[in-house]
C-alpha cells in the first residue's frame, strides 16, 4: 500500500504545476494567457500546464534555441516540483519516484485538457513541432528527476512503520 507522504508528496506536485512557471516567468505566461484565452477557463488551465513543457532541451544541445538568463524557466520550475515532490516523500528512491509520477500525470492531465477544449494535439506531436514537444517532455522528466533526488536525499531515509 501507497504511504501517505507519497501521495501527498504527488498531489503537491501536481498542484504545484499549474503554478511554477508562472512563477518563474510570469510577465510572459501572464500576457499569453492573456491574449489567447479570454474566458475560456480550460484554455487557461491548459495553457497554464503546457507552460511546464515548452523549453527544448533537444533544441538547446543542438543549438538552434539559447536561454536567457542561468536556466529556463520550465526547467527552474521542474527542479521545484521534484524537490518539494521529494522532500513531502521523503527519501531518494521515494523522491524520485513521486517527482516522476507526477511529470506522468501532468502530462496526462495536459493532454486531456487539450482534447476538452477542442486543441489540435496532433500539430504538437508530427513535423518540426515533434521534436520541440519531445524536448519538453524530456527536459521536464530531466528536472524532476534531479529535483526529487535532491529533496529526497536532503530529508534522509524513509523508515518503515509497520
Amino acid at each position: 500500500m501507497a504511504s501517505t507522504r507519497l501521495i501527498i508528496g504527488i498531489f503537491v506536485g501536481i498542484i504545484l504545476s499549474f503554478f511554477t512557471v508562472f512563477f518563474f516567468h510570469m510577465e510572459s505566461l501572464f500576457a499569453e494567457i492573456r491574449i489567447n484565452v479570454g474566458n475560456n477557463l480550460l484554455k487557461a488551465m491548459t495553457d497554464l500546464i503546457g507552460a511546464n513543457f515548452k523549453f527544448d532541451i533537444i533544441g538547446f544541445f543542438s543549438g538552434t534555441i539559447t536561454i536567457y538568463g542561468f536556466f529556463a524557466p520550465q526547467l527552474l520550475a521542474w527542479l521545484f516540483i521534484g524537490y518539494i515532490s521529494g522532500t513531502i516523500a521523503k527519501g531518494s528512491r521515494r523522491g524520485i519516484i513521486a517527482s516522476l509520477l507526477v511529470v506522468v500525470l501532468d502530462l496526462l492531465i495536459w493532454i486531456i485538457l487539450n482534447i476538452i477544449s477542442y486543441e489540435d494535439l496532433m500539430a504538437l506531436f508530427q513535423g518540426p513541432q515533434l521534436t520541440e514537444t519531445l524536448g519538453g517532455i524530456i527536459s521536464a522528466f530531466l528536472g524532476a528527476f534531479i529535483g526529487g533526488l535532491i529533496g529526497g536525499l536532503i530529508t534522509g531515509p524513509y523508515e518503515e512503520f509497520y
